[in-house]
Protein backbone atom coordinates (compact mmCIF):
# COMPACT_ATOMS: atom_id res chain seq x y z
CA UNK A 1 0.00 0.00 0.00
CA UNK A 2 1.02 3.41 -1.19
CA UNK A 3 2.57 5.73 2.56
CA UNK A 4 0.41 8.79 2.49
CA UNK A 5 1.02 11.78 4.58
CA UNK A 6 -0.17 11.65 8.20
CA UNK A 7 -1.43 15.03 8.31
CA UNK A 8 -4.26 15.26 5.92
CA UNK A 9 -6.22 13.15 8.38
CA UNK A 10 -6.93 15.75 10.70
CA UNK A 11 -7.63 18.80 7.97
CA UNK A 12 -10.19 16.76 5.69
CA UNK A 13 -13.99 16.45 5.74
CA UNK A 14 -15.11 13.26 7.37
CA UNK A 15 -16.86 12.19 3.71
CA UNK A 16 -13.23 12.69 1.92
CA UNK A 17 -11.53 10.37 5.85
CA UNK A 18 -14.37 7.81 4.26
CA UNK A 19 -13.59 7.34 1.00
CA UNK A 20 -9.46 7.16 1.46
CA UNK A 21 -10.02 4.57 4.13
CA UNK A 22 -12.36 2.73 1.74
CA UNK A 23 -9.35 2.99 -0.78
CA UNK A 24 -6.80 2.08 1.52
CA UNK A 25 -8.36 -0.95 2.56
CA UNK A 26 -9.07 -1.84 -1.17
CA UNK A 27 -5.20 -1.65 -1.39
CA UNK A 28 -4.53 -4.08 1.55
CA UNK A 29 -7.25 -6.36 0.49
CA UNK A 30 -4.93 -6.35 -3.02
CA UNK A 31 -2.14 -6.44 -1.90
CA UNK A 32 -2.71 -9.41 0.93
CA UNK A 33 -4.98 -11.74 -1.69
CA UNK A 34 -3.05 -13.99 -4.67
CA UNK A 35 -5.49 -13.70 -7.09
CA UNK A 36 -7.78 -10.89 -5.91
CA UNK A 37 -8.75 -9.99 -9.91
CA UNK A 38 -9.36 -12.76 -12.19
CA UNK A 39 -6.83 -13.49 -14.67
CA UNK A 40 -8.72 -11.54 -17.99
CA UNK A 41 -8.92 -8.50 -15.69
CA UNK A 42 -5.10 -8.88 -14.97
CA UNK A 43 -4.14 -9.40 -18.69
CA UNK A 44 -6.35 -6.04 -19.84
CA UNK A 45 -4.56 -3.83 -17.62
CA UNK A 46 -1.19 -4.98 -18.46
CA UNK A 47 0.47 -2.84 -16.21
CA UNK A 48 2.53 -5.26 -13.22
CA UNK A 49 5.61 -4.89 -11.46
CA UNK A 50 8.27 -7.34 -13.28
CA UNK A 51 11.53 -6.06 -11.46
CA UNK A 52 13.61 -8.83 -11.52
CA UNK A 53 11.42 -10.82 -13.79
CA UNK A 54 12.03 -11.96 -17.44
CA UNK A 55 9.92 -10.92 -20.29
CA UNK A 56 10.05 -11.02 -23.61
CA UNK A 57 13.24 -9.96 -25.25
CA UNK A 58 11.61 -9.09 -28.15
CA UNK A 59 9.82 -10.52 -30.91
CA UNK A 60 12.14 -12.78 -32.66
CA UNK A 61 12.88 -11.85 -36.14
CA UNK A 62 15.77 -14.43 -37.78
CA UNK A 63 19.27 -14.30 -37.66
CA UNK A 64 21.68 -11.71 -38.47
CA UNK A 65 25.61 -12.01 -39.17
CA UNK A 66 27.76 -9.49 -36.93
CA UNK A 67 29.42 -7.91 -40.00
CA UNK A 68 26.13 -7.12 -40.81
CA UNK A 69 25.24 -4.69 -37.44
CA UNK A 70 25.94 -0.75 -38.05
CA UNK A 71 25.26 -0.01 -34.35
CA UNK A 72 26.84 -2.64 -31.96
CA UNK A 73 25.75 -0.52 -28.97
CA UNK A 74 22.25 -1.33 -29.19
CA UNK A 75 22.82 -4.77 -29.38
CA UNK A 76 21.80 -7.30 -26.47
CA UNK A 77 23.85 -9.54 -24.69
CA UNK A 78 22.38 -11.55 -22.33
CA UNK A 79 22.75 -15.08 -20.52
CA UNK A 80 20.05 -17.03 -21.17
CA UNK A 81 20.06 -19.66 -19.05
CA UNK A 82 23.43 -21.86 -16.83
CA UNK A 83 23.12 -25.32 -16.76
CA UNK A 84 24.83 -26.12 -13.05
CA UNK A 85 23.94 -29.89 -12.21
CA UNK A 86 27.21 -30.89 -13.11
CA UNK A 87 29.29 -28.82 -10.75
CA UNK A 88 31.96 -28.54 -9.85
CA UNK A 89 33.03 -30.44 -13.23
CA UNK A 90 31.26 -27.99 -15.47
CA UNK A 91 29.63 -25.09 -15.85
CA UNK A 92 27.34 -24.65 -19.17
CA UNK A 93 26.25 -21.06 -19.70
CA UNK A 94 23.40 -20.34 -22.63
CA UNK A 95 24.45 -16.59 -24.18
CA UNK A 96 22.55 -14.82 -26.96
CA UNK A 97 23.25 -11.78 -28.57
CA UNK A 98 20.26 -10.10 -30.49
CA UNK A 99 19.97 -7.00 -32.25
CA UNK A 100 16.93 -4.37 -31.29
CA UNK A 101 14.81 -5.76 -34.09
CA UNK A 102 14.97 -9.47 -32.79
CA UNK A 103 17.02 -10.83 -35.00
CA UNK A 104 19.89 -13.35 -33.32
CA UNK A 105 23.34 -12.21 -34.18
CA UNK A 106 25.61 -15.01 -36.25
CA UNK A 107 29.07 -15.53 -36.51
CA UNK A 108 31.02 -14.91 -33.23
CA UNK A 109 32.27 -18.52 -32.17
CA UNK A 110 33.39 -22.13 -33.85
CA UNK A 111 32.61 -23.78 -35.71
CA UNK A 112 31.17 -20.52 -37.98
CA UNK A 113 34.04 -18.73 -37.15
CA UNK A 114 37.76 -20.03 -36.96
CA UNK A 115 38.17 -18.89 -33.13
CA UNK A 116 36.46 -17.36 -30.24
CA UNK A 117 38.77 -14.33 -30.01
CA UNK A 118 35.87 -11.86 -29.56
CA UNK A 119 34.84 -13.84 -25.86
CA UNK A 120 37.29 -11.66 -24.28
CA UNK A 121 36.89 -13.36 -20.95
CA UNK A 122 35.01 -14.85 -18.66
CA UNK A 123 34.82 -14.77 -14.20
CA UNK A 124 32.98 -15.18 -11.07
CA UNK A 125 32.27 -13.47 -7.95
CA UNK A 126 32.11 -15.51 -5.38
CA UNK A 127 31.01 -13.78 -1.95
CA UNK A 128 33.67 -10.73 -1.86
CA UNK A 129 36.27 -12.13 -4.14
CA UNK A 130 36.30 -12.08 -7.75
CA UNK A 131 38.03 -15.39 -9.67
CA UNK A 132 38.59 -15.14 -13.24
CA UNK A 133 38.31 -18.17 -15.42
CA UNK A 134 41.46 -18.61 -17.84
CA UNK A 135 39.98 -21.56 -19.90
CA UNK A 136 36.53 -21.80 -21.29
CA UNK A 137 35.08 -22.90 -24.80
CA UNK A 138 32.79 -21.44 -26.99
CA UNK A 139 30.53 -23.02 -29.51
CA UNK A 140 27.91 -21.41 -31.88
CA UNK A 141 24.59 -23.47 -32.30
CA UNK A 142 21.68 -22.89 -34.80
CA UNK A 143 19.50 -24.06 -37.26
CA UNK A 144 22.27 -26.87 -38.63
CA UNK A 145 22.15 -28.43 -34.67
CA UNK A 146 18.65 -29.39 -34.83
CA UNK A 147 18.92 -32.44 -36.25
CA UNK A 148 19.03 -34.19 -32.80
CA UNK A 149 15.96 -32.67 -31.50
CA UNK A 150 14.19 -31.98 -28.28
CA UNK A 151 11.90 -33.90 -26.09
CA UNK A 152 9.27 -31.32 -24.58
CA UNK A 153 6.23 -31.40 -21.82
CA UNK A 154 4.06 -28.04 -22.25
CA UNK A 155 1.87 -28.43 -19.48
CA UNK A 156 -0.88 -25.89 -18.64
CA UNK A 157 -2.74 -24.43 -15.67
CA UNK A 158 -6.34 -25.52 -16.36
CA UNK A 159 -7.33 -24.34 -12.73
CA UNK A 160 -10.35 -22.61 -12.46
CA UNK A 161 -8.68 -19.10 -12.07
CA UNK A 162 -7.22 -19.11 -15.59
CA UNK A 163 -10.53 -18.95 -17.05
CA UNK A 164 -10.25 -15.12 -18.05
CA UNK A 165 -6.92 -16.88 -20.26
CA UNK A 166 -8.19 -19.92 -21.44
CA UNK A 167 -8.56 -18.43 -24.86
CA UNK A 168 -4.89 -16.95 -25.35
CA UNK A 169 -3.31 -20.25 -23.15
CA UNK A 170 -4.73 -22.52 -25.98
CA UNK A 171 -3.32 -19.76 -28.92
CA UNK A 172 -0.08 -20.16 -27.40
CA UNK A 173 -0.24 -23.75 -26.86
CA UNK A 174 -1.23 -24.42 -30.91
CA UNK A 175 2.07 -21.34 -31.60
CA UNK A 176 4.49 -23.46 -29.70
CA UNK A 177 2.85 -26.74 -31.72
CA UNK A 178 3.69 -25.01 -34.67
CA UNK A 179 6.86 -24.33 -34.07
CA UNK A 180 7.85 -27.72 -33.85
CA UNK A 181 11.08 -29.42 -35.75
CA UNK A 182 10.62 -32.81 -37.23
CA UNK A 183 13.37 -34.32 -34.56
CA UNK A 184 11.54 -32.89 -31.58
CA UNK A 185 9.07 -35.15 -29.37
CA UNK A 186 6.42 -33.17 -27.73
CA UNK A 187 3.56 -33.77 -25.01
CA UNK A 188 0.98 -31.52 -23.91
CA UNK A 189 -0.79 -31.86 -20.43
CA UNK A 190 -2.79 -29.60 -18.24
CA UNK A 191 -2.95 -29.93 -14.64
CA UNK A 192 -6.01 -28.84 -11.67
CA UNK A 193 -5.50 -30.97 -8.56
CA UNK A 194 -4.31 -34.11 -11.05
CA UNK A 195 -2.50 -33.97 -14.44
CA UNK A 196 -4.11 -34.56 -17.69
CA UNK A 197 -1.85 -35.66 -20.61
CA UNK A 198 -4.23 -33.95 -23.46
CA UNK A 199 -1.01 -35.39 -25.99
CA UNK A 200 1.40 -38.13 -25.37
CA UNK A 201 4.34 -37.88 -26.89
CA UNK A 202 4.86 -37.27 -30.48
CA UNK A 203 6.62 -35.95 -33.66
CA UNK A 204 4.22 -35.40 -35.95
CA UNK A 205 3.15 -31.86 -35.82
CA UNK A 206 -0.69 -32.20 -37.27
CA UNK A 207 -1.35 -35.14 -35.69
CA UNK A 208 -0.06 -33.56 -32.29
CA UNK A 209 -2.61 -30.04 -33.48
CA UNK A 210 -5.82 -32.13 -34.28
CA UNK A 211 -5.04 -34.77 -30.64
CA UNK A 212 -4.84 -31.07 -28.98
CA UNK A 213 -7.85 -29.49 -30.95
CA UNK A 214 -10.28 -33.01 -30.11
CA UNK A 215 -9.47 -32.89 -26.73
CA UNK A 216 -8.23 -28.94 -25.36
CA UNK A 217 -11.68 -28.45 -23.09
CA UNK A 218 -11.59 -31.73 -21.05
CA UNK A 219 -11.36 -31.42 -17.35
CA UNK A 220 -10.88 -27.44 -16.83
CA UNK A 221 -11.96 -25.78 -13.79
CA UNK A 222 -11.21 -26.36 -9.85
CA UNK A 223 -8.33 -26.00 -7.53
CA UNK A 224 -4.60 -25.72 -8.42
CA UNK A 225 -1.47 -27.78 -7.19
CA UNK A 226 1.02 -26.29 -9.67
CA UNK A 227 3.93 -28.47 -7.74
CA UNK A 228 2.47 -31.76 -8.35
CA UNK A 229 1.12 -31.06 -11.81
CA UNK A 230 4.77 -29.95 -12.88
CA UNK A 231 6.18 -32.82 -10.43
CA UNK A 232 3.83 -35.38 -12.74
CA UNK A 233 4.51 -33.29 -15.95
CA UNK A 234 8.08 -34.03 -15.09
CA UNK A 235 7.28 -37.80 -14.66
CA UNK A 236 5.79 -37.92 -18.09
CA UNK A 237 9.80 -37.69 -19.53
CA UNK A 238 10.18 -41.56 -18.12
CA UNK A 239 7.73 -42.71 -20.89
CA UNK A 240 10.55 -42.16 -23.41
CA UNK A 241 13.26 -43.96 -22.36
CA UNK A 242 16.36 -42.21 -21.70
CA UNK A 243 18.25 -41.06 -24.98
CA UNK A 244 20.36 -37.63 -25.50
CA UNK A 245 17.50 -35.60 -26.27
CA UNK A 246 17.74 -32.55 -23.94
CA UNK A 247 14.38 -32.72 -22.03
CA UNK A 248 12.44 -29.31 -21.32
CA UNK A 249 9.43 -28.23 -19.67
CA UNK A 250 7.52 -25.24 -20.23
CA UNK A 251 4.50 -23.99 -18.01
CA UNK A 252 1.50 -21.54 -17.96
CA UNK A 253 0.35 -20.50 -14.44
CA UNK A 254 -0.68 -18.04 -12.30
CA UNK A 255 0.98 -19.46 -9.42
CA UNK A 256 -1.93 -19.31 -7.68
CA UNK A 257 -0.98 -22.61 -5.52
CA UNK A 258 -3.92 -24.19 -3.09
CA UNK A 259 -4.20 -28.02 -3.26
CA UNK A 260 -0.52 -29.38 -3.44
CA UNK A 261 0.47 -32.24 -1.49
CA UNK A 262 4.60 -31.73 -2.89
CA UNK A 263 6.30 -28.91 -2.38
CA UNK A 264 9.56 -27.03 -4.96
CA UNK A 265 11.86 -28.71 -3.21
CA UNK A 266 10.56 -32.37 -4.64
CA UNK A 267 9.76 -30.67 -7.86
CA UNK A 268 13.67 -29.57 -7.85
CA UNK A 269 15.07 -33.34 -7.23
CA UNK A 270 12.49 -34.67 -9.62
CA UNK A 271 13.51 -32.20 -12.38
CA UNK A 272 17.49 -32.64 -11.09
CA UNK A 273 16.99 -36.57 -11.44
CA UNK A 274 15.64 -36.46 -14.87
CA UNK A 275 17.84 -33.84 -16.16
CA UNK A 276 14.57 -31.60 -17.07
CA UNK A 277 14.86 -27.83 -17.79
CA UNK A 278 11.71 -26.21 -16.30
CA UNK A 279 10.73 -22.91 -18.46
CA UNK A 280 7.56 -21.34 -15.74
CA UNK A 281 5.27 -18.21 -17.61
CA UNK A 282 3.59 -16.42 -15.31
CA UNK A 283 1.03 -14.20 -15.61
CA UNK A 284 -0.09 -10.98 -13.26
CA UNK A 285 0.24 -10.14 -9.89
CA UNK A 286 0.95 -13.60 -8.34
CA UNK A 287 4.56 -13.96 -8.08
CA UNK A 288 6.14 -17.30 -6.91
CA UNK A 289 9.76 -17.37 -5.77
CA UNK A 290 10.37 -20.88 -5.15
CA UNK A 291 9.24 -21.38 -8.57
CA UNK A 292 11.47 -19.00 -10.29
CA UNK A 293 14.37 -20.48 -7.97
CA UNK A 294 13.29 -23.68 -9.25
CA UNK A 295 13.58 -23.00 -13.05
CA UNK A 296 16.78 -21.03 -12.75
CA UNK A 297 18.54 -24.29 -10.26
CA UNK A 298 17.37 -26.73 -13.12
CA UNK A 299 19.13 -24.75 -15.84
CA UNK A 300 15.44 -23.48 -16.95
CA UNK A 301 14.41 -19.34 -16.68
CA UNK A 302 11.51 -17.75 -15.43
CA UNK A 303 9.29 -15.67 -17.75
CA UNK A 304 6.31 -13.11 -16.85
CA UNK A 305 3.72 -12.24 -19.08
CA UNK A 306 0.89 -9.33 -18.89
CA UNK A 307 -0.40 -9.70 -22.51
CA UNK A 308 -1.58 -12.41 -25.23
CA UNK A 309 0.88 -10.64 -27.12
CA UNK A 310 3.61 -11.29 -24.62
CA UNK A 311 2.72 -14.76 -24.08
CA UNK A 312 2.96 -15.75 -27.83
CA UNK A 313 6.29 -14.07 -27.73
CA UNK A 314 7.66 -16.09 -24.65
CA UNK A 315 6.17 -19.54 -26.24
CA UNK A 316 8.36 -18.33 -29.57
CA UNK A 317 11.35 -16.78 -27.61
CA UNK A 318 11.51 -20.64 -25.73
CA UNK A 319 11.16 -22.35 -28.26
CA UNK A 320 13.69 -20.22 -30.82
CA UNK A 321 16.39 -20.01 -28.16
CA UNK A 322 16.47 -23.05 -27.56
CA UNK A 323 18.01 -23.26 -31.05
CA UNK A 324 20.58 -20.31 -31.41
CA UNK A 325 22.46 -19.71 -29.08
CA UNK A 326 26.51 -19.63 -27.72
CA UNK A 327 27.51 -22.37 -25.15
CA UNK A 328 29.70 -21.60 -23.16
CA UNK A 329 31.61 -24.32 -21.08
CA UNK A 330 33.97 -24.17 -18.52
CA UNK A 331 35.29 -25.97 -14.89
CA UNK A 332 33.83 -23.34 -12.22
CA UNK A 333 35.88 -22.66 -8.87
CA UNK A 334 34.88 -24.06 -5.96
CA UNK A 335 32.16 -22.52 -3.63
CA UNK A 336 29.53 -22.99 -1.41
CA UNK A 337 26.94 -20.28 -2.20
CA UNK A 338 26.21 -17.67 -5.10
CA UNK A 339 28.22 -17.28 -8.25
CA UNK A 340 27.64 -14.69 -9.81
CA UNK A 341 28.83 -14.93 -13.75
CA UNK A 342 30.41 -12.16 -15.74
CA UNK A 343 30.81 -13.02 -19.43
CA UNK A 344 32.81 -9.83 -21.92
CA UNK A 345 32.41 -10.36 -25.70
CA UNK A 346 33.54 -7.70 -28.36
CA UNK A 347 31.84 -8.47 -31.26
CA UNK A 348 34.09 -6.24 -33.38
CA UNK A 349 38.29 -6.34 -32.74
CA UNK A 350 38.73 -2.56 -30.83
CA UNK A 351 35.19 -2.02 -31.11
CA UNK A 352 32.36 -1.86 -28.40
CA UNK A 353 33.30 -4.37 -25.06
CA UNK A 354 29.33 -6.07 -23.91
CA UNK A 355 29.15 -7.85 -20.80
CA UNK A 356 26.54 -10.25 -19.35
CA UNK A 357 25.71 -11.53 -16.15
CA UNK A 358 23.87 -14.63 -14.56
CA UNK A 359 24.66 -16.72 -11.49
CA UNK A 360 23.46 -19.92 -9.98
CA UNK A 361 23.49 -21.30 -6.36
CA UNK A 362 25.36 -23.64 -4.85
CA UNK A 363 24.50 -23.25 -1.29
CA UNK A 364 23.72 -25.54 1.64
CA UNK A 365 20.89 -23.00 2.68
CA UNK A 366 18.42 -22.50 0.20
CA UNK A 367 14.93 -20.94 -0.42
CA UNK A 368 13.11 -24.18 0.79
CA UNK A 369 15.07 -25.19 3.73
CA UNK A 370 13.67 -26.41 6.69
CA UNK A 371 13.78 -26.32 10.56
CA UNK A 372 16.31 -29.00 11.64
CA UNK A 373 18.06 -29.28 7.85
CA UNK A 374 21.41 -30.08 8.37
CA UNK A 375 24.77 -29.89 6.47
CA UNK A 376 28.27 -30.87 7.70
CA UNK A 377 31.98 -28.89 7.24
CA UNK A 378 35.13 -30.14 7.23
CA UNK A 379 36.08 -27.03 9.48
CA UNK A 380 39.76 -27.79 10.41
CA UNK A 381 41.50 -26.95 13.50
CA UNK A 382 45.26 -26.98 15.51
CA UNK A 383 45.62 -30.44 17.08
CA UNK A 384 43.89 -30.84 19.94
CA UNK A 385 43.14 -27.27 20.08
CA UNK A 386 40.05 -24.65 19.17
CA UNK A 387 42.43 -23.06 16.50
CA UNK A 388 41.01 -22.56 12.90
CA UNK A 389 43.76 -23.38 10.21
CA UNK A 390 43.81 -21.11 7.44
CA UNK A 391 42.28 -24.00 5.22
CA UNK A 392 39.19 -23.44 7.15
CA UNK A 393 38.69 -19.70 6.88
CA UNK A 394 37.14 -19.75 3.28
CA UNK A 395 34.87 -22.62 4.69
CA UNK A 396 33.84 -19.76 7.08
CA UNK A 397 33.44 -16.99 4.37
CA UNK A 398 30.97 -19.09 2.49
CA UNK A 399 28.73 -19.95 5.25
CA UNK A 400 28.78 -15.95 6.13
CA UNK A 401 27.75 -15.01 2.44
CA UNK A 402 24.81 -17.72 2.77
CA UNK A 403 23.48 -16.21 6.15
CA UNK A 404 24.18 -12.80 4.44
CA UNK A 405 21.34 -13.36 1.96
CA UNK A 406 19.31 -15.59 3.99
CA UNK A 407 19.16 -13.44 6.95
CA UNK A 408 15.95 -15.02 8.62
CA UNK A 409 18.22 -18.39 9.18
CA UNK A 410 19.43 -18.99 12.61
CA UNK A 411 22.12 -22.34 13.10
CA UNK A 412 22.82 -24.39 15.64
CA UNK A 413 26.94 -24.84 15.28
CA UNK A 414 27.80 -28.24 16.31
CA UNK A 415 31.04 -29.31 17.04
CA UNK A 416 31.88 -33.17 16.63
CA UNK A 417 35.52 -35.32 17.75
CA UNK A 418 36.60 -38.50 16.84
CA UNK A 419 37.63 -40.77 20.07
CA UNK A 420 40.95 -40.13 20.15
CA UNK A 421 41.22 -38.96 24.36
CA UNK A 422 38.33 -39.28 26.71
CA UNK A 423 35.03 -38.33 26.74
CA UNK A 424 35.18 -35.40 28.78
CA UNK A 425 38.02 -33.99 26.86
CA UNK A 426 36.59 -34.52 23.57
CA UNK A 427 33.39 -32.94 24.82
CA UNK A 428 35.20 -29.77 25.97
CA UNK A 429 37.20 -29.55 22.91
CA UNK A 430 33.91 -29.63 20.32
CA UNK A 431 31.83 -26.84 22.71
CA UNK A 432 35.33 -24.65 22.13
CA UNK A 433 35.85 -25.67 18.62
CA UNK A 434 32.06 -24.90 17.86
CA UNK A 435 32.71 -21.25 19.92
CA UNK A 436 35.48 -20.73 17.76
CA UNK A 437 33.31 -21.26 14.13
CA UNK A 438 30.66 -18.63 15.88
CA UNK A 439 33.21 -16.38 16.53
CA UNK A 440 34.78 -16.49 13.54
CA UNK A 441 31.28 -15.55 11.80
CA UNK A 442 30.21 -12.79 13.73
CA UNK A 443 33.94 -11.20 13.20
CA UNK A 444 32.12 -11.42 9.61
CA UNK A 445 29.33 -9.45 10.88
CA UNK A 446 26.79 -12.07 11.40
CA UNK A 447 24.53 -11.30 14.41
CA UNK A 448 25.87 -13.13 17.36
CA UNK A 449 21.84 -13.97 17.91
CA UNK A 450 21.25 -15.90 15.21
CA UNK A 451 23.97 -18.65 16.21
CA UNK A 452 24.27 -20.92 19.04
CA UNK A 453 27.43 -22.89 19.69
CA UNK A 454 26.71 -26.67 20.87
CA UNK A 455 29.59 -29.16 21.89
CA UNK A 456 28.54 -32.78 21.13
CA UNK A 457 31.78 -34.22 22.03
CA UNK A 458 32.49 -38.01 20.23
CA UNK A 459 29.25 -39.32 20.59
CA UNK A 460 27.66 -38.91 17.56
CA UNK A 461 30.30 -40.50 14.68
CA UNK A 462 29.41 -40.54 10.77
CA UNK A 463 31.47 -43.66 10.37
CA UNK A 464 33.16 -45.69 13.00
CA UNK A 465 36.32 -44.97 14.11
CA UNK A 466 38.17 -47.41 12.78
CA UNK A 467 40.84 -45.69 10.80
CA UNK A 468 42.39 -42.40 10.32
CA UNK A 469 40.22 -41.89 7.31
CA UNK A 470 36.64 -42.74 9.10
CA UNK A 471 38.03 -40.36 11.93
CA UNK A 472 38.67 -37.31 10.09
CA UNK A 473 35.13 -37.52 8.73
CA UNK A 474 34.24 -37.62 12.50
CA UNK A 475 36.28 -34.50 13.56
CA UNK A 476 33.55 -32.01 11.37
CA UNK A 477 31.17 -28.98 12.36
CA UNK A 478 27.71 -29.52 11.69
CA UNK A 479 25.20 -26.49 11.20
CA UNK A 480 21.58 -26.75 12.10
CA UNK A 481 18.90 -24.93 10.75
CA UNK A 482 16.66 -23.89 13.81
CA UNK A 483 15.11 -20.53 12.80
CA UNK A 484 14.14 -19.94 9.23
Amino acid sequence: MDARPAQWAMTRAPAALAAVLVGAALALLQSSCRSWRDPEAQLAIGRFDTTEVEQPLTSFRGTLPIDSVRDLRALHFDIWKIESEDYPREIRLMARVFDSSGNFITHLAPPVVPTQERWLRLQETLGRRTVPIGDFTVREFGEGDSARGYKIVLALDYSGSMRGVLDAMEDGARTFIGMKYPADELAVATFTTSLDVKVPFERDRQRLLATFEQVRRRNFGGYSSVYDGLIGATRLFDTVGTGEQPRVLVCFTDGDENASREDARVLFEEATKRRVRIFPIGFGYVRDDLLEYVAAQTGGRFYRVTSRKELLEVFAEIYRSLRYYYLVRYRPPTFAGLHVVDLFLQPRAGDTTLTARGSYDKSDINPWAQLNDAFNKMITFDYNKATLRPEAIPIIEEIADQLERYERVWLEVRGHTDDIGGIEFNQRLSEERAKAVVRALIERGIDSVRLRPRGMGMLYPLVPNTSEENRAKNRRTEFVIIRR
